[in-house]
């Protein structure tokens, strides 16, 4: 638990989001779209983002958040071994769906795993993954479910941690669901899914950025299997001053071609995702996601606002100091209009640093995270309908006060 600071500020400020009416033709030819600032959660356009819709293979990120969530609780680890059954290898290596020839009776490490499952979105690959802690698929699936509620997603529906219909797993099907069951989810859940993964396990940003994979499949046989994001550095579809570096893909039948990108442009995490591109080519997905970064670029400008001395300077208790300073001094908004808004500042100190007068008390390491401040407008929106977020720390590293600096202070 954190607790709040009564520090609040009503201050003039330029803001605003783009959303497309309902009249207007849209920007973004997909079903939906919605583009987000991943350290702040601040949506920056959205268009048809609260519609639910098929995800395909974009649900393995879902799967790889769990697998990351038991290797940090030692269930399992990136070396535990996997053996793959009768059921997962015909899945694959069927040429129908995305396989990379996994051999029954071998077994592979989670992490070669989870590299087919993110680089070449292997859909057996990411089977085996969910029973790498012994898991049947339906206690699998629990987990999954489970994580979705608790990182905040509203509107989804999972049957299984690969995106396919249920009655494509073949012997795996599970039986509560129907053949043509499969996962969705909304733009808008997507978004806080990606915002999770890349925020809480960044680690996984060095799997999807990788542009191919060698895979040892048996002894003296490996496969090399291309990244299908086609918007890595070096790829077709680049975009000029952003950096992409992740996600994922997704195509089906239903759910057309999908893509959830992030990327960072002056200096910010930003998150793109663009659901069943409308498109005859499944390259659609990322020209959609090209012209979300041109309206960024060319609709949008970063508003500084520098933080008030009352929100900047905290009392200290016991320190050489009788006050801290807070980083950082200034915040950045994503901003569309000329419009003059008023806004609220409320400084949220995590609790396990302060003291029983709800003082921060010395010492205070310049790297810790202290807590957050929350910015809030009826002009901005953010992805859990909350403020904007941004992590505050000490500027400086403070020393406990000597007994004369703590009787004074």
């Amino acid at each position: 638990m954190k607790k709040f600071l009564a520090v609040l500020l009503m201050i003039p400020l330029v803001l605003g989001i783009m959303v497309v009416p309902a009249h207007a033709a849209p920007l973004i030819d997909a079903s939906a779209a919605i583009m987000v600032d991943a350290s702040t959660g601040q949506v920056i356009y959205e268009q048809n983002a609260q519609q639910k819709l098929p995800i395909a293979s974009i649900s393995k990120l879902l799967t790889a958040v769990v697998i990351e969530d038991e290797v940090h609780s030692n269930q399992i680890t990136g070396n535990t071994k996997v053996k793959i059954d009768d059921g997962t290898a015909a899945i694959s290596n069927d040429p129908n769906y995305s396989a990379i020839g996994l051999q029954a009776g071998q077994s592979y490490t989670v992490r070669e795993l989870l590299n087919a499952a993110l680089v070449k979105s292997a859909d057996g690959a990411t089977m085996a993954l969910s029973a790498a802690a012994g898991d049947g698929m339906d206690e699998f699936n629990m987990k999954l479910q489970q994580k979705a509620q608790d990182i905040g997603l509203k509107n989804y529906t999972i049957v299984n941690p690969v995106g396919l219909n249920n009655g494509d797993l073949k012997s795996l099907a599970s039986k509560q669901y129907s053949d043509k069951a499969e996962n969705a989810m909304t733009a808008t859940d997507v978004a806080i899914l990606a915002r999770y993964l890349v925020n809480r396990y960044p680690q996984l940003l060095q799997v999807t950025a990788q542009k191919q994979v060698t895979f040892a499949i048996a002894k003296g046989k490996t496969k090399t299997a291309k990244n299908l994001n086609e918007m890595l550095p070096g790829g077709k579809y680049t975009v000029p001053g952003v950096t992409i570096d992740g996600l994922k893909t997704g195509t089906s039948d239903t759910a057309g071609a999908c893509f959830v990108g992030t990327g960072n442009y002056r200096g910010h995490r930003i998150i793109t995702v663009v659901l069943h591109a409308n498109g005859k080519n499944k390259d659609d997905r990322f020209v959609q996601t090209q012209r979300l970064y041109q309206m960024l670029k060319q609709n949008f400008h970063l508003q500084t606002i520098t933080l008030p001395k009352n929100i900047q300077e905290q009392p200290l208790a016991n320190g050489q100091r009788r006050q801290v300073t807070l980083s950082p001094r200034q915040i950045t908004v994503w901003s569309a209009g000329n419009d003059v808004h008023r806004y609220t500042m409320a400084v949220k100190l995590n609790k396990r640093y302060l003291n029983k007068k709800g003082q921060l008390e010395a010492p205070i390491n310049r790297s810790r995270a202290l807590g957050e401040l929350e910015l809030s407008s009826g002009q901005l929106k953010t992805l859990d309908g909350g403020p904007l977020t941004y992590r505050l720390s000490s500027a400086d590293n403070i020393a406990r006060g000597n007994f004369w600096q703590r009787l004074w202070h």
